[in-house]
Protein backbone atom coordinates (compact mmCIF):
# COMPACT_ATOMS: atom_id res chain seq x y z
CA UNK A 1 0.00 0.00 0.00
CA UNK A 2 1.38 3.56 -1.17
CA UNK A 3 1.05 6.32 1.14
CA UNK A 4 0.73 9.88 -0.25
CA UNK A 5 2.81 12.59 0.56
CA UNK A 6 0.40 15.63 0.76
CA UNK A 7 -0.50 18.36 -1.75
CA UNK A 8 0.16 21.95 -1.29
CA UNK A 9 -3.06 22.75 -0.94
CA UNK A 10 -3.65 20.56 1.51
CA UNK A 11 -0.51 21.99 3.66
CA UNK A 12 -2.22 25.21 2.99
CA UNK A 13 -5.15 24.58 4.72
CA UNK A 14 -4.16 22.34 7.29
CA UNK A 15 -1.44 25.21 8.41
CA UNK A 16 -4.83 27.83 8.41
CA UNK A 17 -6.41 25.76 10.45
CA UNK A 18 -3.57 25.79 12.96
CA UNK A 19 -3.42 28.95 12.87
CA UNK A 20 -6.81 29.30 13.50
CA UNK A 21 -7.16 27.41 16.69
CA UNK A 22 -3.94 29.56 18.26
CA UNK A 23 -5.06 32.27 20.63
CA UNK A 24 -5.48 36.01 19.06
CA UNK A 25 -3.54 38.11 21.68
CA UNK A 26 -4.40 41.30 22.34
CA UNK A 27 -2.94 43.82 25.75
CA UNK A 28 -4.50 43.75 28.51
CA UNK A 29 -5.00 47.53 29.62
CA UNK A 30 -6.87 49.06 32.65
CA UNK A 31 -9.64 50.72 29.88
CA UNK A 32 -10.19 47.03 28.38
CA UNK A 33 -10.59 45.92 31.68
CA UNK A 34 -13.25 48.92 33.22
CA UNK A 35 -15.11 48.30 29.14
CA UNK A 36 -15.77 44.38 30.28
CA UNK A 37 -16.49 45.72 34.03
CA UNK A 38 -13.92 42.84 35.36
CA UNK A 39 -13.43 42.97 38.89
CA UNK A 40 -10.69 41.60 40.97
CA UNK A 41 -12.55 38.38 41.30
CA UNK A 42 -13.11 37.97 37.46
CA UNK A 43 -9.73 38.48 36.17
CA UNK A 44 -8.23 35.58 38.36
CA UNK A 45 -10.43 33.30 36.16
CA UNK A 46 -8.61 34.47 32.78
CA UNK A 47 -5.60 33.31 30.99
CA UNK A 48 -3.23 35.94 30.59
CA UNK A 49 0.25 35.72 28.58
CA UNK A 50 3.30 37.75 28.86
CA UNK A 51 4.17 39.86 25.56
CA UNK A 52 7.91 39.93 26.26
CA UNK A 53 10.69 37.59 28.02
CA UNK A 54 11.62 38.50 31.22
CA UNK A 55 14.72 37.62 32.49
CA UNK A 56 15.74 38.28 36.27
CA UNK A 57 19.26 38.15 37.64
CA UNK A 58 20.90 38.78 41.07
CA UNK A 59 24.45 37.69 42.35
CA UNK A 60 24.61 34.74 44.52
CA UNK A 61 26.72 35.12 47.74
CA UNK A 62 27.79 32.69 50.24
CA UNK A 63 24.47 33.64 52.15
CA UNK A 64 22.16 33.72 49.18
CA UNK A 65 23.47 30.30 47.53
CA UNK A 66 20.06 28.68 47.84
CA UNK A 67 18.43 28.40 44.35
CA UNK A 68 15.05 26.72 43.28
CA UNK A 69 16.01 23.81 40.58
CA UNK A 70 13.98 25.55 37.84
CA UNK A 71 16.46 28.56 38.04
CA UNK A 72 19.97 28.83 36.49
CA UNK A 73 22.93 29.66 37.58
CA UNK A 74 25.55 31.57 35.12
CA UNK A 75 29.00 32.37 35.48
CA UNK A 76 29.89 36.05 34.39
CA UNK A 77 33.09 38.24 34.83
CA UNK A 78 33.88 35.70 37.60
CA UNK A 79 30.54 36.23 39.57
CA UNK A 80 28.50 33.03 40.11
CA UNK A 81 24.67 34.63 38.92
CA UNK A 82 21.33 33.22 39.51
CA UNK A 83 18.82 33.52 36.37
CA UNK A 84 15.15 33.27 36.02
CA UNK A 85 13.31 33.25 32.57
CA UNK A 86 9.64 33.84 31.23
CA UNK A 87 10.04 33.35 27.96
CA UNK A 88 7.67 34.89 25.46
CA UNK A 89 4.16 34.57 25.69
CA UNK A 90 4.14 32.20 28.86
CA UNK A 91 1.23 31.49 30.50
CA UNK A 92 0.30 32.79 34.06
CA UNK A 93 -2.67 33.63 36.11
CA UNK A 94 -3.58 35.94 38.57
CA UNK A 95 -3.31 34.99 42.13
CA UNK A 96 -3.62 38.24 43.29
CA UNK A 97 -5.40 41.45 42.60
CA UNK A 98 -5.55 44.87 43.98
CA UNK A 99 -7.22 47.05 41.54
CA UNK A 100 -4.78 48.10 39.30
CA UNK A 101 -2.15 46.02 40.66
CA UNK A 102 -1.99 41.90 39.61
CA UNK A 103 0.06 39.17 41.10
CA UNK A 104 0.62 36.79 38.28
CA UNK A 105 1.80 33.35 38.35
CA UNK A 106 4.17 31.42 35.76
CA UNK A 107 5.38 28.50 38.24
CA UNK A 108 3.54 27.16 41.13
CA UNK A 109 4.09 29.10 44.25
CA UNK A 110 5.47 31.87 43.15
CA UNK A 111 4.46 35.32 41.22
CA UNK A 112 5.33 38.26 39.88
CA UNK A 113 3.52 41.92 39.86
CA UNK A 114 2.16 43.62 37.02
CA UNK A 115 0.92 47.21 37.23
CA UNK A 116 -1.41 49.47 35.28
CA UNK A 117 0.52 52.41 33.70
CA UNK A 118 1.04 54.20 30.50
CA UNK A 119 3.74 53.23 28.28
CA UNK A 120 7.04 53.56 29.80
CA UNK A 121 9.04 53.36 26.61
CA UNK A 122 12.67 52.86 27.99
CA UNK A 123 15.78 52.79 25.34
CA UNK A 124 16.77 49.85 23.91
CA UNK A 125 19.04 48.36 26.74
CA UNK A 126 22.94 47.59 26.14
CA UNK A 127 23.82 44.18 25.11
CA UNK A 128 24.45 42.02 28.11
CA UNK A 129 27.77 41.25 26.09
CA UNK A 130 28.87 44.13 24.41
CA UNK A 131 32.29 42.71 23.48
CA UNK A 132 35.22 40.77 24.08
CA UNK A 133 37.50 43.23 24.96
CA UNK A 134 36.06 44.16 28.37
CA UNK A 135 33.67 42.11 30.86
CA UNK A 136 30.60 42.11 30.12
CA UNK A 137 27.99 43.64 32.91
CA UNK A 138 26.09 41.01 34.81
CA UNK A 139 23.45 43.42 35.63
CA UNK A 140 22.33 45.20 32.06
CA UNK A 141 19.46 47.72 31.66
CA UNK A 142 19.77 49.00 35.35
CA UNK A 143 19.10 52.32 34.05
CA UNK A 144 16.38 51.51 32.14
CA UNK A 145 13.14 54.07 33.71
CA UNK A 146 10.80 52.70 36.83
CA UNK A 147 7.40 51.25 36.70
CA UNK A 148 5.39 53.19 39.85
CA UNK A 149 2.75 51.02 40.87
CA UNK A 150 0.03 53.03 42.02
CA UNK A 151 -0.88 54.00 45.35
CA UNK A 152 -4.59 53.29 46.86
CA UNK A 153 -4.94 57.17 47.71
CA UNK A 154 -4.22 58.32 43.81
CA UNK A 155 -5.07 54.45 42.41
CA UNK A 156 -8.75 56.32 40.54
CA UNK A 157 -6.75 59.43 38.78
CA UNK A 158 -3.47 57.67 37.31
CA UNK A 159 -4.66 53.77 36.25
CA UNK A 160 -4.48 53.68 32.99
CA UNK A 161 -2.87 51.88 29.71
CA UNK A 162 -1.15 48.13 29.84
CA UNK A 163 -0.38 46.37 33.09
CA UNK A 164 3.93 46.12 32.72
CA UNK A 165 6.50 44.31 35.16
CA UNK A 166 6.51 46.08 38.10
CA UNK A 167 10.12 47.03 39.03
CA UNK A 168 11.63 49.24 41.94
CA UNK A 169 14.41 51.53 42.49
CA UNK A 170 17.37 50.25 39.87
CA UNK A 171 14.88 48.11 38.30
CA UNK A 172 15.05 45.72 40.98
CA UNK A 173 12.21 43.09 40.63
CA UNK A 174 11.07 41.06 43.57
CA UNK A 175 10.31 37.50 42.91
CA UNK A 176 10.73 33.92 45.68
CA UNK A 177 11.30 37.43 48.94
CA UNK A 178 14.65 37.77 46.95
CA UNK A 179 15.94 41.09 45.01
CA UNK A 180 16.69 40.45 41.52
CA UNK A 181 17.75 42.89 38.58
CA UNK A 182 15.89 43.28 35.33
CA UNK A 183 17.71 42.80 32.30
CA UNK A 184 17.21 43.25 28.45
CA UNK A 185 13.70 43.73 27.63
CA UNK A 186 12.27 42.69 30.71
CA UNK A 187 10.76 46.22 31.89
CA UNK A 188 8.54 46.23 28.07
CA UNK A 189 7.14 42.79 29.06
CA UNK A 190 3.22 43.03 29.64
CA UNK A 191 0.34 41.25 30.34
CA UNK A 192 -1.81 39.75 27.02
CA UNK A 193 -5.42 38.10 26.99
CA UNK A 194 -6.89 35.87 24.53
CA UNK A 195 -9.67 38.24 22.99
CA UNK A 196 -11.90 35.85 22.33
CA UNK A 197 -11.73 34.29 25.69
CA UNK A 198 -12.38 37.71 26.90
CA UNK A 199 -15.21 38.23 24.97
CA UNK A 200 -17.13 35.10 26.41
CA UNK A 201 -16.81 36.03 29.64
CA UNK A 202 -17.99 39.80 28.65
CA UNK A 203 -21.05 37.00 26.95
CA UNK A 204 -21.56 35.34 30.50
CA UNK A 205 -21.67 38.89 32.16
CA UNK A 206 -24.87 40.65 30.03
CA UNK A 207 -26.73 37.50 28.18
CA UNK A 208 -29.51 37.10 30.32
CA UNK A 209 -31.16 33.41 30.12
CA UNK A 210 -34.84 34.77 30.60
CA UNK A 211 -37.66 33.81 33.24
CA UNK A 212 -40.57 31.31 32.27
CA UNK A 213 -43.32 30.53 34.32
CA UNK A 214 -43.84 27.15 35.92
CA UNK A 215 -44.74 24.67 33.36
CA UNK A 216 -44.33 26.81 30.17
Amino acid sequence: MRCLAPTAPLLASLALLLLGCAPRLVPFTHELRVQHGLSDRDVKGLQFYVSHEIALRRELTAESSRITSSHTLLLVSGKVIEEVVVEERTPGVVVGARGGVLSVSFEPGTSLTFSAAPDPDPPAPASPFPGFATPPDPFPGNAAPLLAIPSAAGEAATLGGNYWLAAGPGGEVRYQGKAFSAIEDSLRAHLLIDADALEEVALRRTVLPGVRLSGR
